[in-house]
């Protein structure tokens, strides 16, 4: 199968890392605006997408842009007859990525949204053990996500621009952890409140989000993100808190579960490695499945639209807020 990548930045060039380390597939170009990007590509670069897209070779490319391009280029993507894995969100409204899943439809190719987190062992981990009933049934959820700017290398200038990022900390980051909290616990969320503050001057969006919800049997569950001006640091924990027990998750460590009858606490990944490198192996998991959706012309897991369902409490909680 041949590939192309169209947008060369720190999150292409992990795709293009997990593509390498994927038998049967082959990235045969990069389409980039900026020439030192296409410098460091060892497949044949183009500047303009279009280009790349009229090639009849290419099978299937992958979206990594910043969020205001997503909707035009998988439009073209989908209209030149190409499979398409795109970097959330799926589009800067929940409207236009609803219209990109019925046009994929359409066409009868493969959109799938790259989830990292739903290919994050520490997090498949915690879903089977909330399926096994290891802590009974749940009854409080809580996430906590502290995010240095500089822990990806620091944060590009469109990220901080609303109109070209579509919001901050609570639309980048909070998509995973609302998505990740409702796929692990098999259940629904609805927004109670949310509050944003500013406090970083990053630009002009977001820095801090807290997202109250709930979920459709009840349980309360907050999240809290930051992103820090300072340090190279990723903080963060998922405590679900059930009947019998209690679990907790690092999704870049580690897993603890503490029961009446068990405490057990595994790592997932080898040290010393970087949080990139962690990433690296949620991305090459969700790059595998699309490749698989494409080969078995199956329904990519999960859907686009189940990306969609937590950009829709996000745009909600804006609205609600008068972001």
């Amino acid at each position: 199968m041949n590939f192309g990548i169209i947008g060369y930045g720190y999150a292409g060039q992990q795709h293009a890392a997990a593509l390498a380390s994927i038998e049967g597939v082959a990235l045969c170009a990069i389409a980039d605006v900026d020439e030192r990007k296409r410098a460091r590509a060892s497949a044949q670069t183009y500047g303009d997408y279009r280009v790349l897209l009229e090639n009849p070779s290419i099978d299937a490319v992958s979206i990594c842009l910043p969020h205001h391009l997503h909707e035009e280029v998988a439009l073209a993507a989908l209209s030149a007859g190409k499979h398409i894995l795109i970097e959330k969100p799926l589009a800067l409204t929940v409207a236009a990525g609803g219209a990109l899943c019925n046009l994929a439809k359409t066409t009868n190719r493969i959109l799938m949204v790259e989830m990292t987190h739903r290919f994050l062992l520490p997090l498949l981990q915690a879903k089977r053990r909330i399926a096994n009933g290891d802590i009974g049934e749940i009854v409080a959820v809580d996430e906590l996500l502290v995010e240095d700017v500089g822990v990806f290398g620091s944060l590009p200038r469109w990220m901080l621009d609303r109109d070209q990022s579509g919001g901050g900390v609570g639309l980048t980051s909070g998509i995973h952890l609302l998505d990740h909290i409702s796929w692990i616990s098999q259940q629904r969320l609805t927004l109670r409140s949310a509050s944003f503050s500013y406090g970083q001057r990053l630009g002009n969006v977001e820095d801090t989000a807290a997202f109250a919800l709930k979920t459709d049997q009840g349980v309360p569950v907050h999240v809290l993100l930051c992103w820090r001006r300072q340090g190279t640091g990723l903080e963060g924990r998922l405590t679900i808190v059930g009947t019998g027990g209690t679990l907790k998750v690092w999704p870049w460590g580690w897993i603890h579960v503490q029961s009446e009858t068990d405490v057990d606490k595994k790592s997932f990944f080898p040290e010393p490695s970087t949080i990139a490198e962690r990433a690296l192996i949620g991305i090459k998991g969700a790059v595998q499945e699309f490749l698989d959706a494409i080969r078995q012309d199956r329904p990519p897991d999960p859907s686009p639209e189940e990306s969609l369902i937590s950009q829709a409490i996000i745009e909600e909680a804006y609205r609600n807020w008068g972001e």
